[in-house]
């Protein structure tokens, strides 16, 4: 990527405050636990620069509530009222707080106006709560879509504009991570370098099993919670019920769990079971790679590959962290983050502004990630941010973090200094999936949907981990969610992808 847009480009990203606690960055963030309320903070009252100041308050997670909320926005206000007129209140919940209100917050009976949705935003829509920006984004969004590209479609529905996705890495696969430090001590690096696919790993793990008997050789990204390939060479399109494969380049959507490449996936799971190379509870085991990893109890897992992973990893768990794609890296649709404005808004336009503001200012950026300078955070030498002498993250009084990375603003320490033009050059130079900015209707099959979840919770675990024999067991599992209506779905989605396409 040329650099001079590079630099045009930095300046415009978005930060987002989606840190599971007052420390680093963590993608797979998500505080179960109980919250104790969210904090909320009153702008300031006065005014500066012309016109009338607006005040939009937004809604939104985090692994702990900060206790300096008012000095942090003390200095965004006073920032956004010179300019654009606008001031920002935020009220910020605890993730378990946040997942048992957040239907709350969908049911307009809340007088706020932009909420972040932490996870897929359909819900907001298919509720009425989210307002449909389209001509605001087109009016007072012009550096949100100079960022976003083609990837500002991941937030519309039908072609009309719902949400704004956080810039982040859209381009991704199915990744190997595995422990670098134990790869050097037993010499394997030129062995590990020419690992191109999953057999290949066979014979490393064989290794580590006989040389670290105390360590598992393979584990699943995040214990028995999620399944275990949630990446793959195939565009998921939402839900895995209906997919395309070859990395999205086709039109067509097929049943992922009818394919070969699916089959393969989870014989090869099965083989390191019998192997032992995966532990024998791994149906049941609740911990994920990063808790085993840092405490020296695995080797390798598999998760999601993009530019990042090997340092992002290496950072979570405290070790040398390598990582090899399974199949080539293909942008698709985003829908973790996002943020909507609420169809009960009073400042639509004013809570517009505001978003390409944090857009397209990196000291706001800074400053809702981290805090002000010399309070909450110091800059080093090298131009990233550090807690301040004497502070971690127990003690620090502001510090949401970013944990689907973006480009604006000041980088935390622990983040590679290059991370910036890796990911603009990784989302502008990636093969883009056909279905990039498809987002599939459920609500007409709602149904199906439940009755597959259900046959899922039966099967896939086991499959994906290895502890079920993908002979015996895959052929029920494709019999009962053909009996749950999995081709009624496939059918619905082929249909509403096939109109969408016809729009483009």
């Amino acid at each position: 990527m040329k650099k001079r847009l590079f630099h045009l480009l930095m300046a415009l990203c978005v930060g987002t405050a989606m840190l599971a606690g007052c420390g680093g960055d963590n993608r797979n963030s998500g505080d179960n636990g109980s919250g104790n309320g969210g904090q909320t903070s009153e702008p300031g009252d006065s005014v500066e620069g012309p016109g009338e100041i607006e005040t939009v308050k937004m809604y939104l997670p985090a692994g702990n509530v900060p206790t300096d909320l008012d000095t942090v926005l003390g200095a965004i206000n006073e920032i956004s009222r010179e300019k654009i007129g606008v001031e920002l209140d935020m009220q910020i919940f605890e993730f378990g707080q946040w997942s048992q209100q957040y239907s709350l917050f969908l049911s307009g009976t809340e007088d706020f106006d932009i909420l972040v949705n932490y996870g897929d935003f359909s819900s907001a829509v298919l509720q009425g709560a989210a307002l449909d920006i389209t001509d605001l984004l087109a009016e007072y969004g012009q550096d949100i879509v100079k960022v976003e590209g083609d990837y500002i479609k991941s937030g519309q529905i039908d072609g009309t504009q719902y949400a704004i996705p956080v810039y982040s890495a859209y381009v991704n696969t199915m990744g190997i991570l595995y422990r670098m430090d134990m790869v050097k001590e037993l010499g394997l690096e030129d062995q590990v370098a020419q690992v191109k696919s999953l057999e290949d790993w066979t014979s490393v793990l064989a290794a580590v099993k006989e040389a670290y008997p105390e360590v598992t050789p393979f584990v699943t990204i995040s214990g028995n919670s999620i399944n275990n390939f949630n990446y793959g060479s195939w565009d998921s399109l939402g839900n895995n019920y209906g997919v395309i494969m070859n990395d999205g380049l086709s039109d067509e959507i097929v049943n992922l769990f009818e394919t070969e490449e699916y089959a393969s996936l989870c014989a090869i799971m099965n083989d390191w079971y019998k192997n032992g190379y995966s532990s024998k509870d791994i149906q049941t085991q609740t911990d994920g790679y990063v808790t085993l990893a840092q405490n020296d109890a695995a080797f390798s897992t598999l998760g999601n590959y993009d530019f990042g992973s090997a340092i992002y990893n290496s950072t979570l768990i405290g070790k040398d962290v390598g990582a090899i794609p399974i199949s080539e890296p293909t942008a698709k649709t985003y829908t973790n983050v996002t943020y909507t404005i609420m169809s009960t808004s009073k400042h639509p336009e004013a809570a517009m502004k505001f978003l390409n503001l944090w857009f397209s200012d990196p000291e706001i950026g800074s400053l809702i990630n981290y805090g002000v300078e010399g309070v909450h955070y110091q800059v080093k030498e090298d131009g990233t941010a550090a807690y301040m002498d004497g502070q971690d993250m127990g003690t620090c009084t502001y510090h949401l973090g970013s944990s689907i990375n973006n480009a604006n603003g000041i980088r935390w320490e622990s983040e590679d200094p290059s991370f910036v033009e890796m990911l603009f050059d990784s989302n502008n130079n990636s093969k883009k999936s056909n279905a990039l900015g498809f987002k599939f209707d459920s609500s007409s099959v709602g149904n199906e949907i439940t009755q597959l979840d259900n046959v899922r919770s039966k099967y896939q675990i086991g499959l994906e981990s290895g502890a079920l024999n993908p002979e015996e067991n895959l052929p029920l599992f494709i019999e009962e969610l053909k009996a749950a209506g999995i081709e009624t779905v496939i059918a619905e989605k082929q249909r509403q992808f096939e109109e969408w396409k016809a729009m483009q």
